[in-house]
């Protein structure tokens, strides 16, 4: 049973907490929308028709914009206050205290193979140095549909625990089906494995834990039995891309303002991000199983973003839902080029857009459903921004057509500033947007001042100042271009064009021209006619619009140049865009080809389901980790092993590949019958593998 939460003063200081917070975002939101009203009066007298949907989406995005504002603000601050934390209290007693059973598990789907392990012997060994590795077991649950990937993860995982001497340490498993994507593998492995274990860290394909992280969260969830969910803060290691780097110093640097801050106003109603937490498995197991919406997909159907509804229902069950953003030693890698970055953005929107139907369902916290409604506008303030230079050029357009001056008019509204120009009044509304924009840049360039640890973390004043440069042009030019395509994806989903959770491209290679100029072409060109417009409207316009227009038109080149490996390296060499964690995790979190000792053991196609055939290692390994054989593999006919031993795989196609993966009997009398048969009796192809084998 859950032991209910009886801190009084915490809830009475997160009331107040939440009253400043809100308070003060809308408090902000009111003070732009007012100057911007009544500079639209003081210039034209009076509200049009578009002037008035220019206000509804002014007032939406600046109210988004106040929101972000106030948790920077927050959390600049809260970060210096330790009582606001989760970890503030826990001991060393705390640490050593017996712990619970906790199950470590990292989902994989068609993952890079030598990268997945590599980050599972490295969790594994930093562990091992807490001392307390006995009370944490592992696990790779599989959901790859390829063959010959699912093969190699079963030859690594038996080399790795050879290697560890970890059998009964570190489990695989592989899914036939792999029924609604992720969120599925974790249900079925709750259902399957959860009874074992009170926790689970849960991992991705490319994050990565320090020990003493996993060992203090154990500890959390053991000091605190209301607690449901713990989400840590994972920092962005790895990049080797020009835009890879940007956006890994952009994380390091302004993250834990923002993560501060959310925590400030959410306390005990917080959210989970789908990996690099913790969990308590039992009411996870009981209350988080996730309902399908009605309709289909794009919009109903399996829910795509499934991390935020979960944390919704562990807390409309009762269970705190903590984030422990200071706790460190959590890490993730992230896309390394803007082509990948959008491709990830296109599944993200889509989820966060489901979200809408669970806005009305009864008994979830108003936090959980702020959670929800901040990500889906923070998708939608592409299209409202799109949609507010459009209404604002019209706007200057019909003054134009009208041919009405820019002489202030007497407004209606008791005005703020009644000695202002117009043109004062905007300055005011523009230095109000952009401190509010660049207060994350602004404070951290402050604290750099002071504070010579951080400071030297990002490699000096000069340095961290550099970066900082670096990033605020970068995301001054990125920012159209994401406009567009989250705008296009939005677009294309309200089409019913639906999009599969795949797997996310991983690694910095520099994107094709090709791909680049696919992709970024319509930018450019309606770049180009934007530009037209602008100046047709006149200079103050098209200067205006500039930054916007900017983005747009350098988008193909920048896409292209800030894909490049070469270019981020050289900038790693020339310590730009240092970050805190680049050099202490590179040597335990970050992985490389050529530091892992699990290389592939491709050298043809069909690697692994040959080697699964020839090897009898990897045959009784293979044998041994399947289920019960499946119903459609004991329906294959005889004539099918026939044609692989007489012509090899390449004579089947990959769903009859498959179904003799799945059948233990059919594996092991193909693995005797061409052991035992003469060479010259089977296939070429057979008699080549069985060559190289024995070399």
């Amino acid at each position: 049973m859950k032991v209910p939460h009886d801190d009084t003063v915490t809830v009475m200081s997160l009331r107040l907490r939440r009253t400043l917070f809100f308070g003060t975002t809308l408090l902000l939101a009111a003070l732009g929308v007012y100057i911007f009203v009544d500079l639209l009066i003081r210039v034209y007298g009076s509200l049009s028709g578009p002037s008035l949907f220019l206000i509804l989406v002014f007032a939406l995005l600046f109210l988004l914009l106040s929101f972000g504002f106030t948790m920077v603000i927050s959390g600049f601050f809260a970060a210096r206050q330790p009582k606001f934390n989760l970890t503030h209290g826990l001991t060393t007693k705390d640490l050593q205290a017996d712990l619970d059973l906790t199950a470590i598990v990292f989902p994989i789907y068609n993952e890079e193979v030598a990268e997945v392990f590599e980050r599972v012997r490295k969790t594994y060994f930093s562990l091992k140095k807490t001392g307390r590795l006995d009370r944490f077991e592992f696990f790779i649950l599989s959901d790859s549909t390829s063959s010959d990937t699912w093969l190699e993860e079963e030859d690594t995982w038996a080399r790795l625990c050879r290697e560890l001497d970890a059998f009964g340490k570190i489990f695989y498993r592989h899914r036939a089906l792999n029924t609604n994507s992720k969120a599925g593998n974790i249900a079925d492995f709750c259902r399957g494995w959860g009874g074992r274990y009170s926790y689970m860290v849960v991992m991705d394909a490319d994050s990565f834990m320090e020990g003493e992280t996993v060992v203090k969260l154990a500890a959390l969830m053991q000091k605190h039995p209301n607690i449901g969910i713990i989400q840590t803060t994972p920092l962005l290691i790895g990049a080797e891309s020009l835009f890879g780097r940007i956006q890994q110093f952009s994380n390091q640097a302004y993250s834990s303002m923002f993560t501060a801050g959310l925590n400030f106003c959410q306390g005990a109603e917080g959210n989970y991000w789908g990996h690099n937490a913790i969990i308590r498995v039992l009411p996870f197991t009981e209350y988080c199983g996730l309902p399908d919406l009605p309709g289909k997909a794009p919009f109903g159907g399996k829910i795509l973003s499934h991390d935020f509804v979960e944390a919704a229902l562990m807390r409309k069950a009762g269970w705190e839902v903590w984030l422990a953003w200071d706790l460190g030693g959590s890490f993730e890698e992230g896309p390394e080029s803007l082509i990948a970055y959008a491709q990830r953005d296109r599944r993200w929107l889509q989820g966060n857009i489901q979200h809408g139907w669970l806005l009305f369902a009864k008994g979830l916290h108003p936090m959980s459903k702020l959670h929800l409604t901040t990500g889906i506008l923070g998708y939608l303030a592409s299209p409202l921004w799109l949609g507010f230079l459009f209404l604002s050029s019209l706007v200057v357009y019909h003054q134009r057509r009208s041919g009405l001056s820019l002489i202030p008019a007497n407004g209606s509204l008791n005005n703020l500033f009644p000695d202002l120009t117009v043109t004062g009044q905007a300055w005011i509304l523009l230095g109000l947007t952009a401190l509010m924009l660049f207060s994350p840049k602004i404070l951290l360039f402050l604290r750099a001042l002071t504070d010579s640890r951080l400071r030297q973390s990002f490699g000096g004043i000069v340095k961290i100042s550099g970066g900082i440069l670096m990033e605020f042009i970068f995301s001054t030019l990125l920012a159209p271009i994401l406009m567009l395509l989250h705008t296009k994806f939005l677009v294309s989903m309200f089409s019913g064009l639906s999009v599969r959770w795949g797997t996310q491209p991983r690694g910095a290679t520099s994107t094709p021209w090709s791909v680049v100029l696919r992709a970024h072409l319509g930018h450019t060109i309606l770049g180009i006619l934007w530009t037209l417009w602008a100046l047709y409207l006149g200079l103050g316009v098209f200067l205006w619009s500039l930054p916007v227009l900017l983005g747009l038109l350098v988008s193909i080149p920048l896409s292209k140049f800030t894909s490049s490996p070469d270019v981020g390296r050289l900038l790693r060499r020339a310590n730009l865009l240092a970050c805190p964690h680049e050099k202490s995790v590179s040597r335990s979190g970050h992985l490389s080809q050529e530091e892992s000792p699990y290389e592939s053991t491709q050298f043809h196609p069909y690697h692994g389901f040959s080697r699964a055939v020839v090897d009898p290692y990897l045959n009784a390994i293979h044998v041994a980790l399947l289920d019960q054989p499946s119903e459609t593999s004991s329906t294959l006919p005889r004539e099918v092993s026939e044609i692989l031993i007489n012509e090899g795989p390449g004579s089947l196609g990959e769903k009859d590949l498959k179904a003799i993966l799945q059948d233990g009997d059919i594996l092991l009398k193909l693995h005797r019958r061409i052991w035992s048969a003469e060479l010259l009796t089977v296939a070429p192809w057979w008699r080549r593998v069985i060559t190289h084998y024995r070399r």
